[in-house]
């Protein structure tokens, strides 16, 4: 028996950090069409759905539906838009079990207006950071602090 219903997805290896201090590796499933922009869909749309859970096959085959509101971080791939004019800033960021990042955050907002604070408040919930040869989505609603490094 064939399931019309299914929708085609690809999958995206990610790495979910917890707030916990768990740790999941494996793929999240992507949608071909994103919602809300042209293109496919990418794990920041996927972490802005409603949805309070997030699908994932996690290393061994097994499925987890891990709650969105404990990820701290993710590890994935994070494209900047093209064209896209951005103030770069290094930060540190403190998480709430004492977990530190270190990285560049890409803020395209106007330079008069190219603040952290303006740019941490007035955002999506997750938020890319830029650190070496690795790319995070932050959950800015579980960090502790953020301290400029530049």
């Amino acid at each position: 028996m064939t399931n019309d219903l299914r929708v085609e997805k690809r999958e995206e290896r990610v790495s979910l950090f917890l707030a916990d201090g768990v740790v999941f590796e494996g793929v999240v499933f992507l949608s071909q069409y994103a919602l809300y922009h042209s293109g496919e869909q990418t794990v920041q749309d996927l972490l802005l759905e409603r949805d309070p859970f997030l699908p994932m096959k996690v290393q061994g085959g097994a499925f987890q539906l891990v709650r969105k509101g404990m990820i701290s971080h993710v590890r994935c791939p994070v494209e900047p838009e093209p064209g896209l004019d951005f103030v770069e800033r290094q930060v540190q960021i403190s998480f709430l079990g004492n977990e530190t990042l270190q990285g560049a955050v890409r803020m395209d907002l106007p330079p008069h207006r190219a603040r952290l604070t303006d740019y941490i408040n007035g955002g999506h919930e997750f938020f890319p950071l830029f650190s070496g040869d690795h790319a995070y989505l932050v959950n800015r609603s579980l960090i502790r602090n953020i301290v400029l490094t530049d």
